[in-house]
């Protein structure tokens, strides 16, 4: 019995049977929590490439303003939460105990991090996201079921 899954999610359709199953297994179990991961790879705003980007365009002066890269990533992750959360909806209908998380990082580090740090019970994913393109097992999910301890479901 699972209370707290955990479900990387890139709206491939195996992330959406993944999320499926895992609301399976969290039926009727009280209190049960799935965080639906969404892992995206942003540019590192403290990267001397994006400062020198960023003074070339005028979007920022002479020295960075950490408050507005504090900004502009808010408002990209509120944005994925949005989509990410538009996209479930249709799955999840009035489930509760439905969250939504987003990080920046390559998936199978963040997926694994990401899962050992928050105490999952499981992890339920896709045989193959978006971005897998080798192997019987996507790589990221190769990775995953590699480096953590934490169960891992792999959903067709």
């Amino acid at each position: 019995m699972y209370k707290k899954i955990l479900v990387p999610y890139d709206k491939s359709e195996p992330a959406k049977n993944a999320l499926g199953a895992a609301l399976d297994l969290a039926a009727g179990v009280p209190g049960a929590q799935i965080t639906v991961l969404s892992v995206v790879d942003w540019h590192d705003f403290n990267a001397e490439t994006f400062k020198i980007a960023s003074r070339m365009s005028g979007v920022m002066g002479d020295t960075m303003d950490m408050d507005v890269i504090s900004e502009v990533e808010n408002e990209a992750i509120k944005a994925d939460m949005d989509a990410i959360a538009d996209n479930i909806a249709p799955l999840v209908g009035d489930a509760e105990g439905i969250g939504i998380a987003v990080v920046n990082g390559s998936p199978h580090d963040s997926i694994t991090a990401y899962a050992d740090e928050g105490g999952y019970d499981c992890i339920v994913m896709g045989h193959r996201g978006l971005g897998a393109v080798r192997g019987m097992l996507g790589s990221v999910c190769y990775s995953v079921l590699h480096k953590t301890n934490v169960p891992v479901l792999i959903v067709k």
